[in-house]
């Protein structure tokens, strides 16, 4: 069954439920009180013809038909009939007869059957004339006033009230429900699309239900799209990180081996250490991507170990001199004292090979690019500095976003992601990036790493 009908069964139900409780209720209530009212009205008539008969034979100038006539007021329900006798048992009036009866029956012959004739009682009161009796006064009456001709007819106009009311009510509820229940099932419908296009990764904009519990299901919604969204950038910025990462151990395979090729360079034991290096770099950003097919899984952990930073420096920068000689640019290590590192040798790798890369793009030719390395109480610093054509001030802010690219890097190649994984890369490691640079002078990358 769909939420629709499901939404119109209980809204029909509970209004068929409510009017029926309140007719009931209100029914008896107002019956009750019905039947109140017309006992002490009948109870006030009989007082009444109490007095009017005791008049009537104290004084005997009244005629049969005056004593009629005046009777006859006094025929209201329950009150079938009225007859005086004097104290030797003779009839004076006799009102509210056969006729009476019969024209009664006509009239209500539809009412008799749907409640059943009530039995009739006889009341005799004795008239009274100080403390003698004088006549009799039989009064018939039905049997009980619940049952009075008057009372059933305001009982059936009950029914019928209670009836015309459940009508008038299920029209309107049926219309109601018709109407929420459109709009309910819209907003679910809408729901269920707006499920549909983040399973397809398609762009929704759906306004929001004034339902509470359907709007919170929207709002979850989009909670896990925008999730899904962050974590296809993350995944996309990753997979540029790693694609990024893999060119340079592969531009620096291929510039040696083809300098081999032109006799510039010699397989010697440190240029096959070189090598090696960039084989296991390149090892380590597969196995990265491998761990990609997880989606949980913490795919770019840090692995501290000791690094002895000497070493590390002379081998990146024996690795690239090859490319910056035939740019023709100065590619010198400054410093040369044996410094202990813990930290993640592949991740500070990165860095300096980003820095330096980004360096060999922005330097010219017969510029020169230098690296020099010095401690400080708790931290290490490691300075990058190049004669290149400088960063802006109103660039310097933004060189570390993802995907920037500088006013001056429209003949350079790169996606402009060099820069954030050096950023990213120290975050992880415990340190820092700052930079300092002149237009048309250069640039000075200045490393921090709390040892």
């Amino acid at each position: 069954m769909t939420v629709k009908r499901q939404w119109m069964l209980v809204l029909i139900l509970s209004g068929a439920l409510s009017v029926a409780v309140n007719s009931i209720v209100l029914s008896t209530l107002i019956n009750n009180y019905f039947i109140d009212y017309s006992t002490e009205n009948y109870n006030r008539n009989v007082s009444q013809l109490v007095v009017f008969s005791e008049k009537t034979l104290v004084e005997t100038g009244y005629s049969e038909q005056q004593i009629k006539m005046q009777l006859e007021t006094y025929l209201s329900d329950p009150i079938k009939r009225i007859r005086l006798y004097d104290i030797n048992g003779n009839l004076l009036a006799d009102v509210g007869s056969e006729g009476h009866q019969i024209m009664g029956m006509m009239r209500n012959k539809m009412m008799n059957r749907m409640m059943g004739n009530a039995s009739e009682e006889v009341d005799s009161v004795d008239i009274m004339n100080d403390g003698v009796a004088i006549g009799q006064l039989n009064i018939t009456r039905y049997s009980s006033i619940g049952n009075s001709l008057e009372t059933r007819k305001f009982a059936v106009s009950l029914i019928g009230s209670s009836f015309l009311s459940f009508g008038i009510v299920f029209v309107l509820i049926f219309i109601i429900g018709i109407f929420i229940s459109k709009k309910m099932s819209k907003d679910l419908r809408l729901t269920a699309q707006q499920a549909i296009d983040i399973d397809l990764g398609n762009q929704n904009n759906i306004l929001k239900s004034n339902v509470e519990e359907i709007r919170i299901i929207q709002q979850s919604l989009e909670t896990l799209q925008t999730r899904l969204k962050l974590k296809q950038i993350s995944r996309k910025k990753l997979v540029d990180e790693l694609i990024h990462q893999t060119r340079t151990p592969l531009t620096i395979l291929k510039t040696h081996l083809e300098g081999f090729e032109d006799g510039i360079i010699r397989f010697t034991p440190e240029e096959i250490r070189i090598c090696e290096a960039q084989i296991e770099n390149i090892t380590s950003i597969i196995a990265n991507m491998s761990g990609m097919i997880d989606a949980e899984k913490d795919i770019d952990a840090v692995n501290i170990e000791q690094v002895e930073l000497n070493r590390l420096l002379k081998q990146i920068v024996g690795g690239l001199k090859v490319q910056f000689d035939r740019k023709t640019l100065e590619l010198e290590l400054l410093s040369h004292q044996k410094v202990f590192l813990k930290t993640d040798q592949y991740k500070l790798s990165q860095v300096i090979y980003n820095i330096l890369t980004n360096a060999y793009k922005f330097t010219n030719s017969n510029g020169r690019v230098t690296v020099e390395y010095k401690q400080a109480e708790d931290e290490l610093i490691i300075i990058i500095q190049d004669t290149g054509s400088g960063i802006t001030e109103e660039e310097r802010s933004r060189i570390f976003d993802a995907y920037y690219r500088g006013k001056n890097s429209g003949h350079t190649s790169g996606e402009g992601i060099g820069l954030y994984v050096a950023k990213e890369n120290l975050k992880k490691i415990n340190g820092k990036i700052d930079v300092e640079s002149e237009p048309g002078v250069g640039s000075k990358f200045i490393i921090n790493i709390h040892k």
